[in-house]
């Protein structure tokens, strides 16, 4: 299965991941400094980390091979370490000391678990089918993540599980039999998550917000002519996420939107995009939100990190 990226995509590779590689020197006009976290050679995608960096996972491109990827893990003081043992994976989020991440065999992908401290993996119980999981992140009890199958339409979920003794599964959003449209996790985090929607159709997409403890759900204002895709999420609600004009690296904006306010953050260069938020609360009211960012002409990407108070 294929499960392409929205927005103006340029291309996929198994798994809803389009591939890529950025130029580090490039300045950034921009209210805040976004700071280098993963540079090295090869393309890195889909960061997640604990609190002050103290492990950084993401998804590395192989030597020769930059549509094949693996999951590493950066600890502080540290050599990196590969966390995957077979086929391709690619990073979900990190929780404590556990990390969730998606691995793809045999045409076949499904959620797996990595504890930081032992290197133990397992499986979590009542999230993988047959059908495609990918995308995940973890918060406590909460695992949320997008499900797909079929094609012609592909339909898709976003699913939210309960992995304490309950075993609660909350579909928060589905699109099925609907041409030209795909729905993507967020993240979770404490009592809320999120997603976005793409409809390449109407060229359209929305971020949406759900509170975990009532169940409301809530699309963040989007102004006419522009996009809006790939959240993350604080444990109070905050949502940081990207907006752009119609084409890849137009007018890319991160910004944080938290009740009725809606702030610009980091402006990037005109030709780099985003394909993945994560947002890591450092307390005291500081948020680090880790991103990867993409330049379109030539399919790069590094990882990079906002500071938030």
């Amino acid at each position: 299965m294929r499960v392409s990226r929205p927005r103006w995509r340029v291309g996929a590779v198994a798994g809803g991941f389009v591939v890529g590689l950025v130029c580090v020197g490039m300045a950034w006009a921009t209210s805040l400094t976004p700071q280098p976290v993963v540079t090295s050679k090869g393309r890195q995608f889909e960061p997640a980390a604990t609190p002050a960096g103290a492990n950084v996972a993401y998804d590395q491109s192989r030597p020769g091979h930059p549509t094949q990827f693996d999951v590493y893990v950066k600890s502080t003081g540290l050599a990196r370490y590969k966390v995957n043992k077979r086929g391709q994976a690619q990073a979900g989020g990190i929780d404590g000391t556990t990390l969730i991440y998606q691995s793809i065999r045999n045409g076949q992908s499904n959620l797996r678990l990595f504890d930081l401290v032992s290197h133990v993996r397992s499986t979590p119980v009542g999230v993988n089918t047959k059908k495609w999981e990918y995308r995940a992140t973890i918060s406590g009890v909460w695992i949320l993540y997008g499900r797909a199958w079929g094609s012609h339409p592909t339909n898709y979920q976003v699913v939210l599980h309960n992995t304490n003794t309950t075993a609660e599964t909350r579909v928060l959003a589905e699109l099925i039999n609907r041409r030209h449209s795909q729905l993507d996790a967020g993240q979770v985090n404490g009592d809320f998550a999120t997603w976005d929607q793409v409809n390449f159709h109407t060229s359209s997409t929305n971020v949406f917000l759900y509170q975990i403890s009532n169940r409301a759900k809530r699309k963040i204002p989007e102004p006419s002519g522009k996009l809006q895709y790939y959240p993350a999420v604080t444990p109070t609600g905050n949502v940081f996420y990207v907006r752009s004009g119609r084409g890849c690296g137009n007018h890319v904006v991160l910004r944080e939107y938290s009740s009725v306010i809606d702030i610009p953050l980091a402006k990037m260069p005109s030709g780099y995009d985003v394909f993945k938020m994560f947002a890591v609360d450092e307390g005291s009211g500081v948020t680090s939100l880790y991103f990867d960012r993409y330049q379109c002409s030539t399919a790069k990407s590094h990882i990079y990190k906002l500071t938030v108070s």
